[in-house]
């Protein structure tokens, strides 16, 4: 009877530590949905501005992502919320590689967005979700990452790249 005791105490430790663990999984998962905000650093070389964005998150929660907003502008690490977007947008998993998509274009461009509304705007995040299947970009990427990490990568051995 005290190793059937046990083996229940031993079993409900772990299945506890199993939801706390999974309670934080999207801590710190940058590809996973979540409510960010975006950030912005700006610097000025010789009379030259130069903008930098980024998506801050995800946060559990829209309470969670405002108080890191609050905090962002007092920690001197000089990156601000950035005021020209909403603060505290959820985006889905699914969703973010459009919002990086967004923000690469932001940091591509000189100056401030022309329209910076466009984040939280669906029928923009959808035609760029159309947009990234019909060119194939998550392919791409892929192709693009291996590439990168393995130059001397052989692409006859894949058999799924297509040419």
């Amino acid at each position: 009877m005290k190793t059937l005791n046990k083996i229940a105490i031993v079993s409900g430790l772990l299945v506890a530590a199993g939801i706390t663990h999974s309670s934080n999984a999207g801590q710190g998962c940058a590809t996973c949905g979540g409510y960010f905000y975006t950030a912005v650093s700006y610097t000025n070389n010789y009379g030259i501005p130069n903008y930098q964005y980024m998506s801050v998150g995800p946060f559990a929660d829209e309470e969670t992502c405002n108080q890191a907003v609050f905090n962002d502008y007092g920690n001197n690490d000089g990156w601000l919320p950035y005021e020209g977007s909403p603060k505290c947008i959820l985006i889905y998993e699914s969703d973010y590689e459009v919002h990086e998509e967004i923000i690469d274009d932001w940091n591509g461009s000189s100056g401030e967005p022309n329209n910076p509304g466009v984040i939280v705007d669906e029928a923009v995040i959808s035609k760029i979700a159309e947009l990234r299947k019909v060119y194939n970009v998550e392919e791409y990427e892929a192709q693009l990452h291996v590439l990168i990490t393995d130059p001397n990568h052989d692409e006859d051995e894949d058999n799924h790249v297509k040419r």
